[in-house]
């Protein structure tokens, strides 16, 4: 395992408790589930959900799969998705297990659909990690990914107030905190679009969710929680072009091609 992983590995079983109490209710996950259950087949065979965590995906999942598989890089939030799934009648459909996306231990055409929210920003790139969704695809099988989109207005307005509050501790002599502990690799919509055809996807439909806003997300977060959760219930924030400038999160079908 490079240092690379390594730290995202280390970051996510020290934050797994957190994500077990709480991951599945919070509205920043819920939007992109509620997209992602909209593009998934209403019946599969085989569904891979890939950066499972504690397996807060199975519930729906197991109601439109025979079978569920979740692969995670932290051995901890396995560990937690195993712990929720015990005792319940349909844990003999569920198999969870320590995985890496961008080498996955499954043969060519095992899958009819997968998953995979909140994964690829944490790859310094998303070659491999396509390739091997598309590999273990079964033709004309569906992937469904979620990402933060790098182009809204929160993100360049924080992009900006961040560069800006480091130039000034510089020049004050003062040391930034918070260097980041890993690649953090948001994107472009665009360029995951690309990403996807040159894997050897169609792209079939994109969606935007979660709508915040500097600074009010982080001066007021119960405030923007109620702003976010408000605007979400207008169908057209989250088609672009609009959603694309308002909308922090991407998600995106596409077929293996």
């Amino acid at each position: 395992m490079n240092a690379h992983a390594a730290a995202i590995r280390r970051y996510f079983d020290a934050a797994s408790d957190q994500y077990a109490r709480g991951r599945a209710q919070e509205h920043s996950f819920t939007a992109q589930k509620r997209i992602a259950l909209e593009f998934l087949p209403a019946r599969s065979a085989r569904v891979l959900d890939i950066g499972c965590g504690p397996a807060v995906l199975a519930d729906e999942l197991l109601e439109r799969a025979d079978e569920y598989w979740g692969i995670d890089l932290s051995p901890q939030m396995i560990a937690h998705g195993a712990a929720r799934m015990e005792g319940d009648p349909r844990a003999s459909r569920c198999t969870l297990s320590v995985g890496d996306a961008e080498a996955l231990a499954f043969p060519d055409a095992s899958f009819d659909a997968i998953v995979a929210l909140g994964l690829l920003e944490y790859l310094p790139s998303y070659e491999r990690a396509l390739r091997e969704m598309r590999r273990v695809l079964r033709p004309g099988g569906v992937a469904v990914l979620a990402v933060p989109n790098r182009a809204c207005a929160y993100r360049r307005s924080r992009w900006v107030a961040d560069r800006m509050r480091r130039a000034l501790k510089r020049l004050l002599g003062r040391a930034p905190r918070g260097t980041e502990r890993f690649h953090w690799n948001p994107c472009i919509p665009e360029i995951l679009d690309d990403e996807l055809r040159r894997s050897g996807f169609e792209r079939v439909a994109g969606r935007y969710c979660n709508f915040i806003f500097y600074p009010l997300h982080e001066l007021h977060a119960g405030a923007s929680l109620s702003l976010n959760r408000a605007l979400s219930g207008f169908a057209g924030l989250s088609a672009a072009p609009l959603g694309r400038w308002l909308g922090a999160q991407y998600v995106v079908k596409a077929l293996k091609a």
